[in-house]
This record gives structure tokens, C-alpha cells and sequence, in this order.
């Protein structure tokens, strides 16, 4: 069987974390900018506090585009890319060391598995959709 890097990181992450591999996407159209706002913009919604290294430049590289802190003590470790952006060696190379420290790393293409993984990585999974039906009715998030 030959895997892309992607199915064997996906299929390791999985295995170690002792979920199942997750099924391929279909990744949104537009830039990478544009999920990342939609992204930030539903944590923001949720009341979940999501950070994103702005200072590129001043840090070591590799490090996962969003790092979402989800009720229950869990956060998201979120590599956001376009439909054909690809893993840089830096990226590829931290994912695995993290994957070895038991952190799994998502990498993300689109909206819908983005909020996958929130759904997943969740402890409290069973609230999640209640504080998303809430805000949708004008309510703010409150757990």
C-alpha cells in the first residue's frame, strides 16, 4: 500500500491516539486567509479563546496555525492549508515530534473539518452543539 506522507501521519496520529484515521476532505475554495478568519471567527463566537502567532518572524517555524483551547481542559492543534498548500520540512518535522508526545496535530482545508475536529477533540463533546445552537439563536456562550 503506498500513502502520501499526509494518509501516514494521519493513519500514525490515529493509531497512537488510538482513534480512527480520518476520512479525506474536500477543501474550501480561496485563500488560506480566509478559512483561518472563519476559523477565529467561530471560536471568537463560542467564547474560546484561539491564538495565532502573528510574529512569524520572531519565531521558531513550524508551529501550527491555530491553537484552540476547548471546554473540558483540551485544545486543538490546527495546521491550516489552502487546497494545494502542502506541509513545509518544518511543519512535517514538529507534527511528528508532537505526534511522538502524544499531541496530534489536524491538517485542516476546510470549514466543515475544522469543526470536525473541534467535535472530536472536545472532552465535552455533548455540549459543544448545544453552545452552537444557542448562538444561533442570539445567545451568547456560556458553560
Amino acid at each position: 500500500m503506498n500513502w502520501t506522507e499526509d494518509q501516514r501521519d494521519a493513519y500514525m496520529a490515529a493509531r497512537h491516539r488510538g482513534r480512527e484515521a480520518v476520512s479525506p476532505e474536500i477543501p474550501d475554495p480561496g485563500p488560506e486567509a480566509r478559512l483561518q478568519s472563519r476559523c477565529e471567527r467561530y471560536c471568537r463566537e463560542q467564547g474560546w479563546p484561539c491564538f495565532h502567532d502573528r510574529s512569524k518572524k520572531k519565531n521558531k517555524p513550524g508551529f501550527p496555525d491555530l491553537f484552540v483551547f476547548l471546554p473540558g481542559g483540551t485544545m486543538a492543534l490546527i495546521e491550516l492549508k489552502a487546497a494545494g498548500g502542502r506541509l513545509r520540512t518544518e511543519q512535517q518535522a514538529l507534527r511528528r515530534q508532537m505526534m511522538y508526545l502524544g499531541h496530534t496535530v489536524h491538517v485542516v482545508r476546510s470549514y466543515k473539518r475544522f469543526l470536525d475536529v473541534l467535535m472530536k477533540d472536545s472532552r465535552h463533546s455533548d455540549v459543544l452543539p448545544q453552545l452552537h445552537k444557542q448562538n444561533e439563536n442570539g445567545f451568547d456562550a456560556q458553560y
